[in-house]
């Protein structure tokens, strides 16, 4: 006697009987919020706009590492969920916004910060925010990078420029 599968019917059950699935479109749809809050109160929240970006939230690890973990559920245990590729799409869309916004907010930041050095104490807190923040780009890099290999072993293909009619063409290397 088989016991019948209380999650079969129709495709909320589908997506509720496989929890890796589920648990890797939540961590993509936190991140995306997360990424969305964080762009429109660095935009429209209080304070000065320099000193909203040296808090801006877009270096975050832990909201930046939940892409990668996403991605690491979907294709590396096996079996690879079907919609992998589609994941692993979202998560280099949302590092590319973190690396974006995280660059331009570090640099304003900068300014937030170095405007307020009166003392050594102060000068080294702007050494810290300068260098963390750059480590935090750095690691939020890799999360893309290790991503970016996943969707190419998914079979997923980076777009190459052709050049259109009328451009010169390259000479070849030597």
């Amino acid at each position: 006697m088989t016991n019948p599968n209380p999650f079969s019917g129709g495709a909320v059950g589908r997506v509720v009987a496989a929890p890796r699935a589920l648990a890797a479109w939540a961590l993509l749809a936190y991140t995306a919020l997360f990424l969305f809050f964080t762009f429109f109160s660095w935009l429209l929240g209080p304070g000065s706009f320099s000193g909203r970006a040296a808090s801006a939230g877009f270096r975050n690890l832990f909201e930046m590492a939940l892409p990668v973990l996403a991605v690491i559920l979907a294709t590396y245990i096996a079996p690879v969920l079907p919609g992998a590729r589609l994941m692993a799409i979202i998560a280099l869309a949302e590092y590319a916004v973190a690396l974006f916004f995280g660059v331009i907010t570090l640099l304003i930041g900068l300014g937030a910060v170095l405007d307020n050095v009166d003392t050594a104490w102060d000068s080294f807190n702007a050494l810290q925010y300068l260098v963390m923040g750059l480590a935090a780009l750095a690691l939020i890099a890799i999360a893309a990078y290790v991503t970016l290999r996943a969707y190419l072993a998914l079979g997923g293909r980076v777009p190459t420029f052709t050049p259109g009619p009328g451009t010169p063409p390259v000479p070849p290397a030597a």
